[in-house]
């Protein structure tokens, strides 16, 4: 009894019972999906990260790039040799480029049940304003 699967495998049958080892690799990163939205006074970036720690979470913003990287640690390495896997476990990575209408110091960003949100307030127009002239 052999099993077909597009990953590459080693199939061995031992009395009767068929398993099969794969040669698993860990991708380098998953692209975290998110959603982005809008309001008058800030955009909200919702990105989905399950499996990941508070103190996995790294957010920088350097010449207008936001980047969003979170380590995701092995939960599952106690139980034992994996025979078949469909979910993987990697780290998220996203970048996403900032306008001059973000206000980059002000970025916040909250952590809860595999969800990450991150606040971009918007830059606070300057009011049209009269300018009295004095005499010097």
């Amino acid at each position: 009894m052999t099993t077909n699967t597009t990953n590459k495998q080693i199939n061995s049958c031992t009395t009767g019972t068929c398993v099969s080892e794969s040669a698993i690799k860990r991708p380098q990163s998953y692209r975290a999906p998110v959603d982005v939205y809008e309001t008058e006074d800030r955009y909200l970036v919702v990105a989905d990260m399950p499996g990941v720690s508070l103190d996995g979470i790294e957010i920088s913003v350097e010449d207008k790039m936001l980047t969003i990287d979170a380590t995701v640690e092995d939960r599952y390495l106690d139980l034992g040799r994996v025979r078949h896997q469909e979910y993987g476990i990697a780290d998220f990575h996203r970048s996403f480029r900032i306008g001059s209408g973000i206000s980059a110091e002000d970025i916040v960003a909250d952590y809860s049940d595999g969800v990450l949100q991150v606040t971009l307030p918007k830059v606070v127009p300057a009011k049209a304003r009269r300018i009295e002239v004095r005499t010097a």
